[in-house]
């Protein structure tokens, strides 16, 4: 569930048995996150602040196009969104000592919602966002030369994202990464694996000043059965709480 090749032909409807999956996933995120809480509380989650410079992805041919298209179709509430999943995805990684790619869990990361920029086909009604973004981001990619299984990469951690909780043995670890990043954004789970200090950096660098606007949380209008919308459904059309406050 999830990936380009999932939804060909299904523009990213879910099953019935996907859509209990969809939920599981985030039912376990839920508990992930409690758990996590309580470890916090007991003090034993103590991680060690870092610097901004230490996050910074390296220095590619890859993140350099993946950061020009971002740059070019995301207003800057969307592209600091996509910047912090980034950033907190990084973070949580080195506390779970996961192993990845940084260059490519940066492509991925920074277009992950490039599905819903201005201009971007085809609508939000007609197609999952998270699967034509992902078409979008391999296309852009392979005609930039960085092959194909890269492209692949980069687009399957993107589709996949919406899936709530990304098993890192069966997509790889950039694609957990991007769905840990950008849930942690929007709703804070995995927050307590991230020093206050390095929190605070991180929000001052770039601002969520706009980012509920920006991912259209209320507005809006998902193909019906696809895991956005499905997700909008079970959140009465309420955008999430403020995670940081």
């Amino acid at each position: 569930m999830g990936t380009l090749a999932w939804g060909h032909g299904t523009d990213g409807t879910l099953s019935s048995g996907e859509k209990i999956r969809l939920i599981g996933n985030l039912a376990f995120v839920q508990v992930h996150a409690a758990l996590d809480t309580v470890r916090h509380r007991l003090g034993l989650l103590t991680p060690a602040p870092v610097s901004l410079d230490a996050l910074m992805p390296p220095q590619t041919a890859l993140v350099e196009d993946a950061l020009q298209l971002a740059t070019e179709t995301h207003r800057d509430a969307l592209l600091f969104h996509s910047w912090r999943t980034y950033l907190f995805g990084t973070l949580i990684a080195a506390h779970e000592r996961l192993d990845h790619d940084p260059a490519l869990f940066f492509a991925a990361a920074i277009l992950h919602d490039i599905g819903l920029t201005e201009h971007h086909e085809p609508p939000l009604c007609t197609r999952c966002f998270a699967l034509s973004g992902g078409e979008r981001a391999r296309g852009h990619l392979c005609a930039k030369g960085h092959g194909e299984q890269v492209g692949q990469k980069v687009g399957d951690a993107i589709a996949l994202h919406l899936n709530g909780w990304v098993s890192a043995r069966a997509h790889g670890a950039e694609a957990h990464l991007v769905s840990r990043g950008a849930v942690c954004d929007l709703f804070g789970a995995g927050r307590h694996r991230i020093a206050p200090a390095t929190l605070a950096r991180v929000l001052e660098r770039f601002p969520r000043d706009g980012v509920i606007e920006a991912l259209r949380f209320e507005t809006a209008e998902h193909r019906k059965g696809t895991r956005p919308a499905i997700m909008t459904g079970l959140s009465g059309g309420k955008a999430p709480a403020e995670p940081f406050g």
